[in-house]
């Protein structure tokens, strides 16, 4: 399939081709959690998720504050105006993740609330339409995962339910057909992960289930056939991330990775595709994936690998790995040290977002939409602090 091919490498072009090719192919009723619109700028901030083009983050109040990109009213502040610095959408909130173009929530009491685009039904809320303000879809909810067009969320009982885009099956539920109200795949999960278009979930003993699009092997199973259904992968896992490619972390702190690796995404010295998990490294404590960059943060600090065409490595580097120079690195590069080190990391599109333990929040990366949130839209190639 031409859309994740070798032909398609930076990202006007591969971004652009790619979610058209995806709409192509496819042609609430309660009031939000409390408003804060008055809220002075936060002290400190507790956690942070990255859309394609936007971000999202949760202050030590709870909070939620967004930034970027706003055509489809991912932000949530009730209109579609671009944001270059963070503005308050409501209070209450617990935990957040963002999709390509629609931001997806939980508030302390368990309630999930999706705002943005729902041109596939991927808020959940039973239609179509889109959302410029939070709509609230259900309760009772542990977590909650956005990929490039669907959700998936896990119940505190451990029950995985799916919604949104499904034209490659990513949804799980043995059918390539969308779902506009989340859909029951299965139970005894503990976590999952929504890569662009497809999805990866880890049960309460630590097997790895993976399905959806697998062009480039981003399942895991050995093969490049799609998957309507989870597959197993392997056991033992801790936590997983996706975006194009795959990356997690067993119990022992060791990071695998497969899937893409047209810009050397997975870490693993080259440029070629992996249909089954390798191993890069141990000593690893979290891990994110952005397109087509992976950031991990282990015993040793930071390291990005992957695209760095917009800087989302966190280092200046300009070294290429790919015939057509595209600035990339097959292997981790260390982000420079933050004067108190680093708490968590998150990636997506082509920006990094990274938490201190002092809850300093710090971005690069992309910034054409604002989405790093230092009130420009400059390109920043090195971690900027964000208020």
């Amino acid at each position: 399939m031409l859309l994740f091919g070798e032909a398609m490498k930076t990202r006007p072009v591969f971004a652009v081709a790619a979610l058209a090719a995806v709409l192509a192919a496819c042609g609430g009723a309660a009031a939000p959690p409390s408003a804060a619109s008055d809220s002075p700028p936060p002290a400190a901030w507790k956690m942070v998720a990255a859309g394609f083009d936007h971000t999202v983050a949760i202050d030590t109040a709870g909070t939620l504050w967004a930034w970027g990109e706003n055509v489809y009213g991912q932000l949530g502040d009730g209109t579609t105006q671009q944001r270059s610095a963070p503005v308050p959408i409501g209070s209450g909130y617990q935990l957040v993740a963002a999709g390509g173009r629609h931001t997806v929530a939980l508030t302390a009491d368990g309630r999930l609330w999706a705002w943005g685009d729902n041109s596939h039904g991927q808020l959940g809320d039973g239609t179509t339409t889109q959302r410029n303000a939070p709509v609230e879809i259900g309760s009772g909810f542990a977590s909650v995962a956005a990929g490039g067009f669907h959700t998936a969320a896990v119940k505190s009982d451990g029950t995985l339910f799916a919604w949104g885009y499904n034209g490659f099956g990513q949804l799980g539920d043995g059918t390539t057909e969308d779902r506009s109200s989340p859909e029951e795949i299965g139970t005894g999960y503990a976590t999952a992960a929504a890569g662009f278009i497809h999805t990866v979930a880890i049960t309460t003993a630590g097997v790895l289930w993976a399905w959806g699009d697998n062009g480039a092997g981003e399942l895991g199973d050995g093969t490049a056939t799609q998957r309507n259904l989870p597959v197993p992968v392997g056991s033992e896992f801790a936590s997983v991330a996706a975006g194009l490619h795959t990356v997690a972390l067993k119990t022992d702190g060791t990071l695998w990775t497969w899937g893409l690796n047209a810009y050397g995404e997975l870490g693993d010295g080259t440029t070629t595709n992996q249909s089954l998990p390798e191993e890069i490294g141990g000593g690893y404590l979290s891990v994110t994936a952005g397109y087509q960059h992976t950031c991990a943060l282990g015993s040793g600090g930071l390291s990005c690998w992957g695209d760095n065409t917009y800087g989302e490595l966190g280092s200046p580097t300009t070294a290429t790995c790919t015939s057509d120079a595209i600035p990339c690195s097959p292997v981790p590069v260390a982000v420079p040290d933050f004067t108190n080190g680093i708490a968590a990391v998150v990636a997506n599109g082509w920006h990094t977002a990274a938490l201190a333990p002092t809850g300093a929040l710090w971005a690069w990366g992309d910034n054409v939409f604002g989405q790093l949130g230092d009130g420009t839209m400059t390109q920043r190639a090195v971690p900027v602090v964000i208020r």
